[in-house]
């Protein structure tokens, strides 16, 4: 059994004033505002919940917010772009490059990406294995709290003193971090930032564009993208489109103690290996046991095939643009924010 979610997103330009905001938030400035929707399948497709998301932006478009709406800090606007949509659906809003809130029935988020330059290496894998050399990346962080209790002001002043002990660093050096994988720094985050932030949500942490991990003091979740280029047929004529694919495979459970990970990133891109070939420029139609032609059915088919090699597989996300796409939920008992 699985849930299935449509996914679709929207953007708007637009001006405001935070009065009760420190600083130059409080002057007149203007902002890209992006809205990710995700919606349970009261929808009749994507392009109705595209559609619906669009409609319930349009006012806000080139707008001065403060003479549309009572409050328009970012909670706000979620609350009133989730209100102007015919069905209830989980919100992301991104009210500036870096912070945004996110919405999901009674639970509100306030989140802030954040980064840091450094080094270090992973020394329980095998030998000859890359990441047992000594090697860098730009890590991108994200932190989300409960917004009841948390502001994105209070994110940025707990995440200072950090950002100095991490960037610019030899992370096997920093104590608790001798093994810093993903997974072992997210939780590490989590571990110093909890006494400092009321309501932390989660921690998640990014070695690359394609690949993450999120700690939220409980269960670990990783997940690995990948893009393919595919044909599907669009009408009942047999006519084909095709589309730049996102898959994003995401993983639950616990971590290995030794090796600190759930699951090697590599591993699961060898696993899903064998059935990226049979994706990648084909048409999508063709694929043996598909029970229709739509992103969701494609989606269950991803996760018959892999689900025996990686059975941590929890949820998979398939986008075929950047709008639009599913989210199919394997295990009910794992929450999954919009990511």
């Amino acid at each position: 059994m699985h849930a299935c979610y449509m996914m679709a997103d929207a953007g708007f330009e637009a001006a405001r004033r935070l009065h009760a905001a420190p600083g130059r938030e409080a002057r007149l400035h203007g902002h890209s505002f992006r809205l990710s929707a995700r919606c349970e399948a009261q929808y009749t497709d994507q392009a109705a919940l595209q559609a619906a998301l669009q409609a319930a932006v349009a006012p806000l478009d080139y707008a001065d917010l403060n003479a549309v709406l009572a409050a328009c800090d970012d909670l706000a606007l979620a609350r009133h772009v989730a209100h102007a949509l015919p069905h209830p659906a989980a919100i992301k809003l991104q009210g500036a490059p870096d912070r945004g809130v996110m919405l999901d029935g009674a639970r509100t988020l306030v989140w802030l990406n954040v980064s840091f330059e450094a080094a270090h290496y992973l020394p329980h894998v095998p030998a000859g294995h890359k990441c047992g050399r000594l090697h860098g990346h730009g890590f991108g962080v994200r932190l989300a709290a409960d917004a009841a209790g948390c502001s994105q002001h209070d994110l940025a002043r707990a995440w200072a003193p950090l950002h100095r002990r991490l960037d610019q660093h030899y992370l096997n050096d920093i104590a608790g971090l001798n093994n810093p994988t993903s997974e072992v720094l997210a939780h590490w985050l989590h571990q110093q930032l909890q006494g400092e932030l009321p309501g932390l949500a989660w921690v998640e942490v990014r070695e690359t564009h394609s690949a993450g991990s999120q700690f939220d003091g409980q269960r670990f979740r990783i997940w690995k993208e990948q893009r393919f280029e595919s044909a599907m047929p669009f009408d009942a004529a047999g006519n084909y489109t095709g589309h730049s694919y996102l898959v994003r495979l995401m993983l639950a459970g616990d971590i290995d103690r030794t090796m600190g990970w759930l699951l090697d990133f590599g591993d699961v891109k060898d696993r899903f290996k064998p059935i990226y070939r049979q994706l990648d420029h084909n048409p999508l139609d063709k694929l043996s046991g598909l029970r229709s032609r739509d992103n969701a059915a494609v989606a269950e088919w991803i996760h018959a095939q892999l689900s025996p090699l990686v059975p941590e597989l929890a949820r998979i996300d398939l986008m075929e643009n950047e709008h639009a796409g599913v989210s199919l939920h394997f295990n009910q008992d794992m929450r999954w924010p919009l990511l």
